[in-house]
Parts: structure tokens; sequence; C-alpha cells
């Protein structure tokens, strides 16, 4: 069963803690939203689903049945820790009036970076330097290369800006061809390349074009449906393409809607999916000729067939380790052991080489 940070707060009885959670999650329309899965142990080995079984139809009596089996991915996701220390001066605690309000407002800050950190990696983790992969490195997938060795199972991309919302599986092994192969866009449908033949499966990475495009309503309605099994549960973009987006629905002569959040905040709705928006979402990628112009735009599910946190049970943790021997001051520790799963490639999507 998932939880999300907020009713973890709910649960917990330390105030302290509840109020960084309340800090985290005030400003985060990913935390707010984004269940956790509470695990034993340091990781989780998990089957990501690849492709489904057939089935068919059959004659009454005489109709030979054939068996089909789904495939799935084995997939390890590692916690990592995430957290800092935040010291209290002691000379600050005596001259003060209000220590209280001292020991708040460095915590809070501590809170917040961890908060930013997250959402960093949330998108962007490479999965080195003790960072989970975000959803960027997961989406992104390996762009084909002319020339090169594909063993079975391995998968590639087509190139560049050229992402087409699917993944391609080497079915055949072999050495790919000097010219890149036409992409076939129906799931299952095979491709020859060189000596090595490719499998069409589901992917989640659309392109919009060799160097890039400004962002349209239809690229965005394609972005959409490439989440399969009901809409996303958000559109995730930056600062800039939100502008673009409300540039475009006023051209249209309509707005976007609105809902109420969790802090009553107003949250502005596409298609009926809740827009969010983080500073972590880069407006600096290069594609193509556009050098460091081009943004990406998220869209997935959440939940434990989707996109979904995983966190020791503790969830997020405060420990108050007390007096320093080399430092006067007072330190508090937080920490959250955290990693990120994607249960299943069809529940999330990326568009990349968004121009404004």
């Amino acid at each position: 069963m998932s939880i999300s940070l907020a009713e973890a707060s709910k649960l917990s009885t330390d105030i302290l803690l509840k109020g960084i959670i309340e800090t985290i999650i005030k400003d985060s329309p990913i935390l707010q939203e984004l269940p956790f899965i509470q695990i034993v142990g340091n990781s989780l080995k998990y089957n990501r689903e690849k492709t489904l079984p057939t089935v068919g139809w059959y004659a009454p009596v005489s109709g030979t049945w054939t068996q089909s089996e789904p495939e799935f991915e084995q997939v390890t996701a590692t916690l990592q820790i995430l957290g800092g220390d935040a010291d209290v001066d002691n000379f600050l605690k005596s001259t003060r009036s209000n220590v209280q309000d001292l020991e708040v407002a460095v915590i809070e800050q501590k809170a917040k970076a961890v908060q930013h950190e997250f959402e960093n990696a949330f998108l962007n983790g490479t999965g080195a330097s003790n960072q989970p992969s975000g959803l960027h490195t997961i989406l992104k997938g390996t762009a084909w290369v002319a020339s090169t060795a594909y063993a079975l199972e391995d998968f590639v991309v087509p190139t560049e800006g050229l992402e087409n919302g699917f993944r391609y599986e080497c079915t055949t092994a072999g050495t790919s061809d000097v010219a890149e192969p036409t992409w076939p866009t129906t799931e299952g449908a095979t491709v020859v390349d060189g000596t090595a033949t490719w499998t069409c499966r589901y992917g989640g990475h659309q392109g919009t074009g060799a160097n890039g495009a400004t962002l349209s309503l239809n690229n965005l309605d394609s972005l959409i449906d490439l989440v399969r099994g009901g809409k996303p549960d958000m559109l995730l973009m930056s600062k800039r393409s939100r502008r673009k987006l409300q540039s475009l629905i006023r051209a249209s002569g309509a707005v976007l809607e609105t809902r109420p959040g969790m802090f009553m905040e107003q949250i502005q709705m596409y298609n009926g999916i809740p827009i969010a928006v983080s500073d972590w979402v880069k407006d600096n990628y290069t594609v193509g000729t556009s050098t460091l112009a081009c943004s990406a735009i998220f869209a997935f599910q959440m939940g434990e067939g989707g996109v979904c946190g995983l966190s020791s049970p503790e969830m997020l943790q405060v420990e108050r380790l007390g007096s320093l021997e080399t430092k006067d001051a007072t330190r508090t520790r937080v920490k959250w052991y955290v990693s990120l799963a994607l249960f299943s490639t069809v529940k999330a999507a990326m568009m990349t080489g968004v121009k404004d």
C-alpha cells in the first residue's frame, strides 16, 4: 500500500516532523500528490511491464487455443540517502529573545533544501552520485547508432529529436546499418536493420523534430495520448512552457480551467489534467542546432502501477543530535531514505525539444 507525505504527516505525533513535512510539500506539486511505497530493506526488485500477452477469437469446439505469456523487465530501485544537518549556533540561542523562532527558521531552510533536491532528482537524477534515476533518465532511452553491434534485448529509440513514442527491442542480434531504418509505429511490428532486427514496443519519449519545435496544442495532445490506461494525473513543465501554453489557449479564445489545491491554491488544468510547474524542469536542453534552447514536458500517472516513490517505513526522519564537540552549536538532522520507481512504461511519457 502506498501513502503520500501528507498522509504520513497525519500519522506522526512529532510536531517538528509535521512542520517539516508541511514545509516540504507546500511549494511542491510533485510531493503533494506523489504516493510512496514503504519498503523493508535497501532496495526493491520489481517487474516493469514490457509487452502484454496476446488473445484471439476461437471457433466453438474445434478451435485450437494458443498460449501467450506477458513479458517483463526486471528492474531494481535502490533507496538513496537524502538529507542534511541543521546547526543552530549556541551563542545566537543565548542572545536571541525567542530560541524557538531561530531553530524553526534554520530547520525550515533545510527542509526546503530537501524538497528542492528531491524534485531535481525526481526529474533529472542520473542514477549516479548516490542519486536515483529520474524521469528524464528513465524515459529518454538510448538513441540508435549506425554500424553498431547490438545484442538480444537491447533497446533503442530513434535518433535525437525524432523520437516517436515507441522504443525498439533487438530481437535478432546483429550490426546496425549505416543509415537509420524507417521505424514502424505498430506494436509488435519488425524492421530489419543491417543484420539486426528490431521489434516495436510501446515507449514514452516523443520528440518534436531534429532541431526541436515551438510547443503546439497538437504536440501536447499527442504526449497525453502516449500515457495509456487513462489520462495522466499530472502535466509537469517549466514556467516557460506554462506561459507558452497559456498563450496558445488564449489565442484559441479559451482559458485554462482551475481547481483548488491542497492548500487552497488555484491549480490550472488542461483537458481536465492538473498542470504542475517545477523550477527543475530545464529550459536549456540542446536538440540538434537548438543549443541550450529546449525544454521538456512530462505526463504521468501516479500510484503502484505507474510512477511511485519508494521510502523506508519511517518516511522522512528528524534526529535531534544535540550539542557538537567541535562547534558551539546544536544539530538536528533531516534525512530520508528514498527512491523512485516506474512500474509500467505506458504510464509515463516525456516530450523533448520544446521551444518557446
